[in-house]
């Protein structure tokens, strides 16, 4: 029997077996250290592995210990066993066992089994220290807290990618840990907080790896990856690693939906420096316009080890900065301090006159962080026409720790709460005054506009103290600013109420929709004396399809523009995306697939002002807009989803037409109409532009119309006015005609019309109808025929509705056996009791009626009919309707027989 080898020789041993294979070929030297825990075979016969220390002290008890076992192993035989006894259990690789290079990218990987835990949860623990065994801050890296839910043996793999970023870098130790929640839980509780424990409970630890891995950076040395639609489009890649040989690299990238524009394997040795840093700049070919994600995916020997993505966009235009709207402003508090210095050149490209920031956040005081940075920002947005407003989210840091220390016990209630701002009411104003007070005065001259909270939040609506709490923070702002411009959050499905401050972040939450925008804007429009700005979020994307969530944005945009709101916020269209492997390195600020959107959005729509509603064809939402006497128009079928709609339209010379990325459609010119300068357009659900359109004729078919566009359902003739004025900065001379629908007749259906520029002309016309005519939309048919500098010719519909202002009927019907029943709904929206007859027509059956005598106000009532051996064919239409008692007032409907 081979006698055991001393523990000192088989450290020797081990160390011996890592240092050896350090000096093999590259390929066989990846990983750089395995943990296996079979050691009895090297003679280690002690409780606790090689080279694996315990740590002791608050929280780590002594009394509570690991050791090796061979009762549950990964691989082989035996495996690293921790037992709670309460408290938690803490061992430490002993440092400067595993050498690393600074700057390069390490993995470590571990297997982990536990019994069913309740409370207390295993990890794995990674850090760099220096030459002298110093930890270097900021590289503590944690695995997500695991444990089994089953009373099965499970075995979990977790992985911590870490970068050894700093020079001083030279060790990296890792920690295996069992834990109660009071050290991995996150609480605002402080040390008051309290933890439930599990007392026993078991995880074994086994199979551990340490490897490097390359570290790759990817970037397109454009700013925010923005490529111009001229621009070369290409990805630059960095590789940190010192083995090369062997490296497996795959790109792929993706468009918008998902779908595969580009592939390749491998890297071209011809534009590969061997050494390391290895830098390849990869082309990729022309695309078209769009957003897009670029994946990098290496492996080696068939083993993956990491992908990196990057998103870039393809623009329609060069790039050119959009000189900014104030109108329109992008919510960036989520948006990290260090990445700030990105914003001027990204912002250049968006058109946004405004920006929120998080200035005061529970995570930093952005002020603090790097003041000279702070100032700089903040004076390059200004100088570009951008207003930054400062939002005080949350107390910052500095200020939660000094109010924790001075809180009473009774006070501790306060902190249940998910904002940090209700310390301050019990607070002591000189502990939070004077940093608050700094703040305000020495950002002034570049600061005026400021919001307490974030967007969304309905703390100041539901909750009292946070009220007090604006009182309270509103009261230093006036001591020190003139008229201050504090914005308190409001969601808008609150009511105004009449104490609120003078300016107010209202927030519509998607489940509005867009058309319902304007009823909720003229609402708060009402209320005087607030400065109202509108945040609008788009729908869930786990809900929705991305095309649905692009259209519906779009319309919202349209919606408020049009209802006149001053300011409008959008969710910021860039987003940090950062290196999983290295935290201390600032993430990158790049393009969300909104971005192309928000672009086209705020550009085609800079500096535009509402001019109104065009009428076009029934289902057709068209809103012209005008930028110095440029025409601006947007329109969207409000059909069925998918459905394309080719309309006839006369819009000038040169009309362009893009959609919401940029790209332009194709614009069909008949040469049958094109003396008369009209074209086809196809337009489907999803909200298109049409620019460089004549303006001014644009504009004339915005001003026709009628007085009152509900005809009311009687027997005698209808007057009302058409109403249209000369937009023109010209006289102009005209003709129109009006088609009325079969069986009605109009009177005068030709009129001329000769007005000087600025002159409106008021025209009465008699409207008559057969008394059989159902209720509902009508188009009456105009065509116009102008003469100014040049002759123009349009046709337009005139939308009226045919019904009754007091009386409203809904009608249903079903077949039950080979009869047919027949539902009315009739509502009295009168202020007066109303007496009427209502009857059926079911084709070649007798018509019935009932009768509905004394329906009150805002009453309804339900009248049916029966209608046996309907034998008519599917389709054939029955006649409904209701006749006044005693007057000529009679309302018709129409309803397919099912």
């Amino acid at each position: 029997m081979q006698k055991p080898i001393p523990l000192i020789f088989a450290s020797l041993l081990s160390a011996l077996i890592t240092l050896g294979n350090a000096a093999q070929p590259a390929h066989l030297t990846r990983v750089l250290h395995r943990i296996d825990f079979e050691e009895r075979k090297l003679g280690n016969n002690e409780a606790v592995p090689m080279n694996w220390v315990k740590v002791v002290g608050p929280p780590f008890p002594h009394y509570v210990n690991g050791r090796l076992t061979n009762d549950r192993a990964h691989g082989g035989e035996f495996s690293f066993r921790f037992d709670l006894n309460g408290g938690s259990l803490n061992y430490r690789y002993e440092p400067k066992q595993i050498k690393i290079t600074p700057g390069a990218s390490y993995r470590l990987e571990a297997w982990i089994s536990t019994t069913q835990l309740q409370h207390a949860r295993a990890r794995l623990t990674g850090y760099f220290t220096d030459l002298d065994d110093h930890p270097i801050k900021g590289s503590v890296r944690h695995t997500e807290p695991y444990a089994s839910n089953s009373r099965r043996i499970t075995w979990e793999q977790v992985r911590l990618d870490m970068n050894a970023a700093s020079n001083d870098a030279a060790y990296l130790v890792i920690e295996l840990e069992l834990l109660q929640p009071d050290i991995f839980k996150e609480t605002t509780l402080g040390e008051r907080a309290l933890f439930s424990q599990d007392i026993q409970g078991t995880a074994w630890f086994d199979d551990i790896t340490i490897s490097q891995i390359p570290h790759i950076r990817l970037s397109t040395g454009k700013p925010g990856n923005l490529f111009g639609k001229s621009d070369p489009v290409s990805v630059k890649m960095v590789i940190h690693d010192a083995f090369t040989d062997d490296l497996s690299v795959q790109m792929v990238v993706k468009d918008a939906i998902g779908k595969t524009v580009y592939q390749r394997s491998n890297v071209p040795e011809t534009t590969v420096r061997q050494q390391s840093p290895r830098q390849v700049e990869l082309l990729l070919p022309d695309l078209p316009v769009g957003w897009y994600e670029t994946s990098i995916t290496t492996s080696s020997q068939g083993q993956f080890l990491g992908t990196q993505t990057l998103t870039f966009v393809k623009l329609s235009q060069d790039q050119s900065q959009i000189v900014p709207d104030e109108r329109f402003g992008l919510i960036a508090t989520d948006m990290p301090f260090e990445t700030w210095n990105q914003l001027p050149a990204i912002m250049a490209n968006l058109g946004a006159g405004r920006i929120k920031l998080g200035v005061w956040t529970k995570m930093a005081d952005a002020e603090r962080l790097d003041p000279g940075a702070f100032d700089f920002v903040l004076t390059k947005l200004r100088s570009m026409g951008i207003r930054p407003t400062a939002c005080l989210l949350d107390l910052p840091p500095t200020l939660i720790k000094k109010l924790k220390d001075k809180q009473t016990t009774s006070d501790a209630g306060l902190q249940k709460t998910s904002t940090t701002w209700l310390q301050i009411l019990k607070a002591k104003d000189e502990d939070w005054h004077p940093a608050l007070q700094d703040l305000i005065v020495r950002h002034a001259a570049h600061l005026d506009r400021w919001q307490l909270g974030p967007d969304g939040s309905d703390a100041f609506a539901t909750m009292p103290e946070m009220r007090l709490v604006y009182n309270k923070v509103y009261r230093q702002f006036d001591e020190l600013l003139r008229n201050p411009d504090l914005a308190m959050p409001w969601p808008a499905w609150y009511d105004l109420e009449k104490n609120l401050p003078p300016s107010v972040a209202l927030s519509l939450p998607s489940s509005v929709l867009p058309q319902q925008l304007p009823l909720y804007i003229q609402d708060l429009k009402g209320q005087q004396g607030h400065q109202l700005s509108l945040s609008l979020q788009p729908l869930d994307r786990n809900q929705y399809s991305r095309e649905v969530q692009i259209r519906d944005l779009a319309q919202r945009v349209v919606y408020a523009l049009a209802a006149g709101v001053d300011r409008i916020d959008l969710p910021c269209p860039f987003g940090p995306v950062g290196n999983t492997d290295n935290p201390e390195e600032p993430a990158s600020q790049q393009p969300l697939d909104l971005f192309p959107v928000v672009r086209t959005l705020l550009d085609s729509l800079n500096q535009a002002k509402y001019v109104g509603k065009i009428p076009i064809a029934e289902g057709i939402e068209a809103f012209l807009f005008d930028r110095s006497g440029q025409g601006i128009l947007v329109l969207w079928d409000t059909g069925r989803v998918g459905q394309v709609r080719e309309l006839s339209l006369n819009l000038g010379d040169v009309p362009r037409m893009f959609d919401l990325y940029g790209n332009d459609i194709p614009i069909i010119r008949p040469v049958s109409d094109a003396n008369a300068g009209t074209v086809h357009l196809l337009v489907g659900p999803t909200p298109v532009f049409v620019t460089n359109i004549d303006g001014y004729l644009a504009q004339l078919r915005a001003t026709i119309g009628l007085d009152k566009p509900l005809i009311e359902s009687t027997t005698k003739a209808h007057n009302r006015k058409l109403h249209l004025k000369n937009p023109y900065p010209m006289r102009i001379t005209g003709t129109y005609k009006l088609k009325a629908p079969k069986g009605w007749t109009i009177t005068p259906s030709i009129e001329d019309f000769n007005l000087n520029p600025g002159e409106e002309v008021n025209r009465e016309i008699t409207i008559e109808f057969p008394m059989s005519s159902p209720a509902g939309l009508r188009e009456i048919e105009m065509e116009v025929v102008i003469q100014s500098d040049h002759q123009s010719k349009f046709t337009m519909p005139l939308a009226v509705k045919l019904g009754l202002s007091e009386v409203g009927m809904q009608t249903m019907a079903f077949r039950q056996g080979k009869d047919v029943i027949v539902q009315q709904i009739i509502q009295n929206y009168s202020e007066k009791p109303i007496d009427y007859t209502a009857f059926a027509i079911f084709p070649e059956q007798t018509r019935q009626e009932r009768l509905v005598i004394n329906l009150g106000p805002g009453k309804s009532v339900i009248k049916r009919y029966r209608f046996t051996k309907a034998i008519a064919q599917k389709g054939a239409v029955i006649r409904t309707g209701l006749k006044e008692l005693d007057g000529n007032r009679i309302l018709n409907d129409e309803i397919e027989i099912p």
